[in-house]
């Protein structure tokens, strides 16, 4: 009988132990690498950039809050702002949320001005409003924390839900997006959502799941070069991050025109700081040109490049300069890659 018994705990350990190979965990698929992102490795990528310069942005020109989020993302809050309290006092509950988001953060005396408006927001149908109010949200407990509640986390699925159903895959992704980083399953799921969310052209969730990837300091050379792939892959889909980290792994070296052309705030401002460096030596076209990125910079982001490049003082110079960075200004096609979830950009 004890010899019987013996025999069966020995068949279940093996059971169990064959189980739990089978099953890897999160950890185990992410060490994988980014090739678990297939779809990114089984669609070519375009030798040119995509015709439809806003194909992987928010908004586009023409869509409402296209030019207000825009200049938020950039930095112009005193064009943001003012568009933005305009369109929630006509009742556009996405406005609501990013008027909200800048009234709790600009000062203790419009904080709970904001909160009012969040809920307005959340109550209309605003997932990322009613998110913003969940007990366990980040925001709410360090803005309004004796106002925070279960019941607005369970409105925002909801909400995401309606949206979701209607076609929204930001709205999908972020209602089905895995919160617990153990099970194999887990990340599974999460790779279907990005790749998904990719076929509409929404890389947010491609760079949150790479961003796990970057953090990892066992990558093979062979997976660095598949992590470059993929932003090679979104650089070609006009997604204006996808240059970012590529001038990142390039040791902070390459400026990509295209990126500048797309509203990469960052690439413009390496390119004038470097011209700057070397101002006196540059020929007077040069020097216009390198004036003209500062009053580019200037005037979309709000940045100043003065303390690098030399401000001129002739009339003369300074109308040529400013007619070259409207041109340049005119010839670009901004794009939008925050959303509610990365206000301030970081992916």
């Amino acid at each position: 009988m004890l010899k019987k018994a013996m025999v069966t705990v020995a068949a279940l350990g093996l059971l169990l132990v064959l189980f739990y190979e089978k099953e890897p965990s999160f950890m185990d698929l992410q060490k994988q690498g980014p090739s678990t992102l297939t779809y990114f490795f089984e669609n070519k990528i375009p030798d040119e950039n995509l015709p439809d310069p806003y194909i992987s942005s928010i908004y586009r020109p023409g869509d409402t809050l296209y030019q207000p989020i825009l200049d938020f993302q950039n930095g112009r809050l005193d064009r943001a702002i003012p568009a933005l309290e305009n369109l929630s006092e006509t009742g556009n509950i996405d406005a609501m949320y990013w008027y909200a988001h800048f009234l709790m953060r600009s000062s203790i005396k419009t904080r709970f001005e904001g909160y009012n408006w969040f809920e307005k927001s959340a109550k209309l149908g605003n997932p990322y409003s009613a998110l913003i109010l969940d007990a366990d949200s980040y925001y709410c407990n360090a803005y309004f924390e004796s106002l925070c509640s279960k019941e607005w986390g369970k409105l925002a699925k909801e909400s995401f839900k309606k949206r979701a159903e209607a076609g929204d895959i930001r709205a999908k992704y972020y209602l089905e997006r895995p919160t617990k980083f153990v099970r194999g399953e887990d990340f599974k799921k999460w790779v279907a959502l990005v790749e998904e969310s990719a076929k509409q052209n929404y890389f947010v969730p491609a760079l949150e799941l790479l961003k796990r990837f970057e953090d990892s300091k066992t990558l093979t050379p062979s997976q660095k070069e598949d992590l470059l792939h993929i932003y090679r892959y979104l650089a070609k889909h006009n997604y204006v991050l996808g240059y970012d980290y590529l001038y990142v792994h390039s040791g902070y070296q390459d400026i990509f025109d295209k990126a500048i052309e797309l509203g990469s705030g960052i690439q413009l401002k390496v390119s004038s700081r470097r011209c700057g460096n070397k101002f006196s030596e540059l020929n007077e076209n040069s020097k216009i040109e390198c004036l003209a990125r500062a009053y580019a910079l200037e005037e979309m982001y709000n940045d100043d490049m003065w303390a690098v490049i030399p401000k001129p003082t002739d009339s003369r110079t300074i109308s040529t300069a400013k007619k070259t960075a409207k041109e340049l200004i005119d010839s670009m096609t901004p794009t939008i890659y925050i959303d509610e979830m990365h206000i301030d950009g970081g992916l």
